[in-house]
């Protein structure tokens, strides 16, 4: 593979699980650290529990790390497109601080509980092409043209289907409750990609060269951070695709596993349960200890 090493920064938002960011971050330098420079640390403004990450910077080297802590924190709330013009504001959206001060030409995004058996990136360098990113396309099973057997992360280039077919196929393969907002979030002139379409964010690799410029504050497409479309990223891959952007789907289960203590609802769960979430971080802090030698 003809690419220069240390040619990917590295974008995480930690909320909480502090001994799974550090299993992340760990893994993922184990196997990938050569491709990688820096990892922008985005510490959210707010946290499920008093935390101190300064532990893994002191195991990964504080010269590889560019902390943040934002101004503000969003959860899952809607982000206003005018205060957007604000840079504090802005930049508390997900990922962006790293999105926009990243002078590397690919950003990988990751959540913090993750656990990395293999060369992802070195896999997604080699994949991505002339695509702006790649990594799993589409929620594909909340979609209705999923169960219809007409779309998938592979096909979703191509199948293109109008405002009343998509509509039609959500009443006919209901599926999760939220097919009942689709009228609210489809485009009926721009219908394509579908509502459930989108790089998944837990581990994605983008060619910030190509999709920075065409996303605010630089260009008009939404951040890409954004949840205000049903999940986070949705508005920013379907502006991007009507821009003419192209994404690839790889599967990346063989190199990493997500949400990898509990497999429970993608790690999303734990945050609102707190016998959960105390232990899968106990069991990260095993691994943590048994792996990487790491004493509390």
């Amino acid at each position: 593979m003809n690419l220069p090493k240390a040619s990917v920064d590295v974008a995480i938002n930690a909320y909480g699980k502090p001994y799974q960011t550090a299993i992340t971050l760990l893994t993922l330098l184990k196997h990938s650290g050569q491709w990688i420079d820096k990892i922008y640390f985005v510490e959210e403004k707010k946290q499920p529990e008093p935390v101190d990450f300064k532990f893994i910077f002191k195991m990964i080297g504080q010269n590889k790390i560019i902390y943040y802590r934002p101004l503000f924190w969003f959860w899952y709330n809607k982000v206003n497109r005018t205060l957007q013009k604000f840079k504090p504001y802005r930049r508390a959206i997900r990922y962006q601080y790293a999105w926009e001060k990243t002078d590397k030409k690919y950003l990988l995004l990751i959540h913090n509980d993750l656990y990395f058996s293999g060369d992802l990136v070195g896999e997604y360098l080699k994949g991505i092409g002339n695509h702006t990113g790649i990594g799993k396309i589409g929620q594909c099973w909340n979609c209705p043209a999923h169960s219809a057997g007409l779309c998938d992360g592979d096909k979703y280039l191509y199948y293109k289907p109008e405002y009343a077919e998509i509509m039609e196929l959500s009443v006919k393969y209901p599926g999760p409750p939220r097919t009942r907002f689709y009228t609210e979030y489809i485009d009926r002139a721009k219908p394509w990609p579908l509502p459930e379409c989108r790089l998944n964010e837990y581990v994605a690799l983008v060619d910030i060269s190509k999709a920075r410029p065409d996303t605010i504050p630089y260009g008009k497409a939404t951040p890409f951070g954004i949840i205000n479309v049903i999940d986070v990223g949705v508005a920013w891959f379907h502006h991007l695709n009507n821009l003419g952007h192209t994404f690839a789907n790889f599967d990346y289960d063989p190199y990493a596993t997500h949400s990898w203590v509990s497999l429970k609802n993608a790690g999303h769960e734990a945050l609102f349960n707190k016998d959960l979430y105390k232990y899968e971080e106990e069991v990260a802090l095993k691994v943590l200890m048994d792996e990487f030698g790491y004493r509390p």
